[in-house]
């Protein structure tokens, strides 16, 4: 068996449907309106782009500013990737830390706004792999993940076997 991570990119803009992706919209979104104020300073600096060419050390700065408004969506999701499910819609996968990033976002119109969050999940168990499937296990559930767009193994450690064959007799490793 072998360890993998997984990374799950989530785009999450005007089209959003789920309750989680809306929430986050919503709350960046207005989060970003207080933000702008205090980089704009006064000028006409509107949307993301504007801000960042005339702020360079906005780039990392706004993002996180932006990523407190997440806190209480966060707390909701029980430790799972939202949005990531098996084949019987259950969200399963079990995150370890996400990165949020600002896309692009306008104070002065919403349809505008869009993030991302990149899921990195806790270290799994890889069994194999059926089809364009993955079978997973974490702790004591084993799943099964479909592979698809915006899903990476970012992680992938092959155990060595533990035995060995050599003229017809396993030997384990402790026998080398």
């Amino acid at each position: 068996m072998s360890t993998i991570r997984l990374a799950y990119r989530q785009i999450i803009d005007a089209s959003a449907t789920g309750a989680f992706e809306q929430e986050v919209w919503y709350k960046t979104h207005a989060e970003f309106r207080i933000q702008q104020q205090s980089f704009a300073k006064g000028l006409p600096l509107h949307t993301w782009d504007d801000i960042q060419f005339a702020f360079p050390k906005a780039k990392p700065a706004l993002p996180f500013k932006l990523s407190f408004a997440l806190s209480g969506a966060m707390q909701k999701l029980g430790g799972l990737i939202p949005g990531l499910k098996d084949p019987m819609g259950d969200e399963v996968v079990p995150y370890h830390r996400y990165v949020f990033d600002l896309l692009a976002s306008d104070a002065r119109e919403i349809k505008i706004h869009k993030v991302s969050l990149t899921w990195f999940s806790q270290e799994l168990t890889l069994h194999r792999a059926i089809a364009d499937h993955l079978l997973l296990s974490y702790l004591d559930r084993t799943f099964l993940l479909r592979l698809q767009d915006r899903l990476s193994i970012v992680s992938y450690v092959s155990e060595p076997d533990t035995k060995r064959i050599e003229n017809g007799q396993f030997f384990g490793l402790d026998s080398l």
